[in-house]
């Protein structure tokens, strides 16, 4: 095994139009997050910035394609097709942009475009957080218009010409929480020639991903416990166990999550990048993912059907052998893993099988698009009023409640210079009484079509749920604060 250093990682950060721009308080949040992980600002750390298109005002003005780029220069293919997308419009006294889409108005382009020339000022005066190590170095990729995530992935790779083995995928709204002390031990891992036959990206633990042996099985009636990989029965040699030093386990994902992770860059460059032509806009969520999800699916003896209920298909009459033996080969084409380190947990080391132990959100998933740049003294009032609310709840929130298949959880993010307009009414209702929780509560304006994440229940929201009330500290869903400064 070749003894692999943070130098073999590039770090592509992506970022895009937001509210809150031009204030730069998110990205400098996540930047601040990153000395959570050892040794990661000794990496080379480029941030994508995406580009922007702006909508025709209301009254019929131009949209600006051209002069109105995040770069002073443009590029033929992307003006080629930048000219053949339908022109859109924002509805009169419509303030409800489509951020994800990328479809802006010239105020929310112009904070943009001030928000990257600030950004730029910061990394090159290297002010905090934007101060790597000696090793590392931080700089900005400016696309010239708007490409969507998938699509500027795939030019960052292009115009980059990354060299190194491993590359980690980040999104400027999703934060390290915890910290992480084994990813040195994960390149060592990944590189061992042994891993490199099936895994080809780790995912580290958020919400969608914690329990997820249980939630699986409870959504398609899959039983993923035993194709988890625990590193130590792979077989490796004393030497490369000394080497990778790592106490956990590698529990195998039916979906690709568009979650921080580390691949290996062939996983993009020859696999995923080649396998679909990208649209702009296009999301490798929504592309890689669901394909993932419907080929394991296909390997599964037992899947569920429409109405909920488990139906077999045509693979039924097939041996469990044969289904397991399915499933490792259209896994392994994927290689996507969520580890899970049991380093630090307060029970014992598990035996090589078992997944029950205690598991910890390291991503913790902040959505920028509702953030708003704060008041004065805003962000400071909030994290002394909210601290005083509530601390850390149990772990207890992570179990799937009743029906669920999926996790309930609720946390109020405190990121100096930034405000929510969500904070006030989620730290109100922490204030009140189960009585008074419930008549806060709005009446839905329309019919909701899936499910609660929290009960599992059809027909209503979270926002919407009666079991959210409740004091039974088995299925009260609590509220956790997160001090992002």
């Amino acid at each position: 095994m070749v003894v692999r250093t943070l130098d073999s990682l590039t770090v592509l950060v992506q970022t895009s139009p937001l509210p809150s721009h031009p204030s730069s308080a998110l990205i400098e949040a996540l930047f601040r997050s990153f000395s959570r992980v050892d040794g990661l600002n000794d990496c080379n750390i480029i941030i994508v910035c995406d580009g922007c298109e702006e909508a025709e005002s209301p009254c019929g003005g131009r949209r600006n394609d051209s002069s109105r780029s995040t770069e002073p220069f443009h590029d033929e293919k992307n003006v080629k097709y930048s000219r053949r997308r339908k022109t859109k419009t924002l509805k009169k006294n419509d303030n409800k942009h489509n951020y994800k889409h990328g479809i802006v108005s010239s105020e929310v382009a112009c904070n943009y475009r001030l928000y990257l020339n600030h950004l730029q000022e910061k990394i090159y005066e290297k002010v905090p957080p934007f101060n790597p190590s000696a090793k590392g170095s931080i700089r900005l990729l400016r696309l010239p218009h708007r490409h969507g995530s998938a699509k500027a992935i795939a030019t960052a790779f292009d115009q980059l010409n990354i060299s190194t083995p491993y590359v980690m995928i980040a999104q400027h709204d999703n934060f390290f929480i915890r910290d992480v002390q084994y990813l040195q031990q994960i390149l060592n891992f990944m590189d061992d020639d042994d891993s490199k036959s099936w895994l080809q990206c780790v995912h580290f633990p958020s919400t969608a991903t914690l329990n997820y042996v249980p939630k699986i099985k409870r959504r398609y009636g899959l039983d993923l416990e035993n194709f988890c990989r625990p590193h130590k029965s792979r077989g490796l040699s004393q030497a490369a166990e000394k080497l990778c030093d790592l106490d956990g386990i590698f529990v195998p994902l039916v979906f690709w999550y568009g979650r921080t992770h580390i691949a290996r860059t062939t996983y993009y460059t020859d696999m995923i990048l080649r396998h679909f032509p990208l649209n702009v806009g296009d999301h490798l969520e929504e592309l890689w993912g669901t394909r993932q999800l419907r080929e394991i699916l296909q390997c599964s003896a037992k899947t569920k059907s429409k109405n909920g209920h488990e139906s077999e298909d045509n693979t039924a009459q097939t041996s469990p052998d044969d289904v397991e033996s399915r499933f490792r080969k259209v896994h392994d084409k994927y290689g996507n893993y969520v580890f899970f380190d049991n380093s630090h947990s307060s029970k014992c080391t598990p035996p090589a099988k078992d997944v029950n132990f205690e598991q910890h959100e390291v991503i913790y998933h902040l959505s920028g698009r509702k953030a708003r740049a704060a008041t004065n003294n805003a962000s400071e009032a909030e994290i002394n009023y909210s601290f005083q609310i509530h601390q850390s709840p149990s772990v207890q929130r992570y179990a799937p409640q009743g029906t669920s298949f999926t996790t309930a959880r609720r946390a109020l993010a405190l990121v100096p210079g930034l405000e929510f307009p969500h904070t006030k009414e989620c730290q109100q209702e922490l204030c009140q009484s189960e009585s008074e929780v419930s008549q806060l509560r709005p009446i839905p304006k329309r019919i909701f079509k899936q499910r609660c994440f929290h009960c599992g229940e059809k027909g209503h929201s979270f926002k919407y749920c009666s079991a959210s009330v409740s004091r039974d500290d088995e299925v009260q869903s609590k509220t956790e604060v997160l001090d992002l400064s």
